[in-house]
């Protein structure tokens, strides 16, 4: 019966890793296995949070969360594989089910599918609440009963956010503009001078 925990050290260190990982690991031997335990092991020590699926003592799915840097108090899911065998067994789910009722929050991820699963995995995000926000990133803003307040709270800090990053994008194109504005001025005069003293 497969159990999904959030993770600790000793959850990572002790269970067995499945084979059929293909996205994070650079191999699929004993060798990816420590690869993709290695890899947990460090994000949990990063402070990220892991998530396991976990059949028995063998773990045959997780997902990798951390804070969403584009907006405070927000999260986002950096990784999330299913092994290859237990695929299509309703795991991804439970992983993200368990996740979703966990973390009341805003989550952010950037789905990454495999060759022609584009609009399925689409599909299975959307069925827990995510959506396109833009070509790449999709959002699960969180609809719960103490979802008001928090809402609010993003909406201040995200209209704040914007009107700085308008001055802030502003100033920077202004700063652009004036350095390559005078580069070719200055590389000619470099040339002027460099002809001057040559002659």
């Amino acid at each position: 019966m497969v159990t999904v925990l959030k993770a600790t050290k000793e959850d990572i260190d002790k269970c067995k890793i499945s084979s059929g990982f293909t996205k994070w690991v650079s191999s699929h031997d004993e060798k990816g296995k420590e690869e993709l335990r290695q890899l947990l092991r460090s994000r949990l020590e990063e402070g990220m949070e892991v998530w396991l699926a976990v059949d028995g003592d063998e773990v045959v799915g997780f997902a990798i969360i951390s804070d969403w840097p584009a907006l405070p108090g927000a999260k986002a899911i950096e990784a999330i594989e299913v092994a290859k065998p237990y695929r299509g067994k309703g795991i991804g789910s439970m992983l993200l089910s368990k996740i979703t009722s966990e973390l009341d929050t805003l989550m952010a991820l950037m789905p990454s599918p495999d060759k022609g699963y584009e609009k399925e995995l689409e599909k299975f995000y959307e069925r827990f609440g995510f959506r396109y926000i833009t070509d790449d990133y999709m959002v699960r803003i969180p609809n719960g009963p103490d979802s008001g307040y928090k809402l609010r709270r993003w909406i201040e800090q995200v209209d704040r956010l914007l009107e700085i990053y308008q001055v802030l994008l502003k100033e920077m194109k202004i700063r652009h503009d004036m350095i390559y504005e005078h580069m070719p001025r200055m590389a000619g005069e470099r040339r002027e001078a460099e002809r001057k003293e040559a002659s």
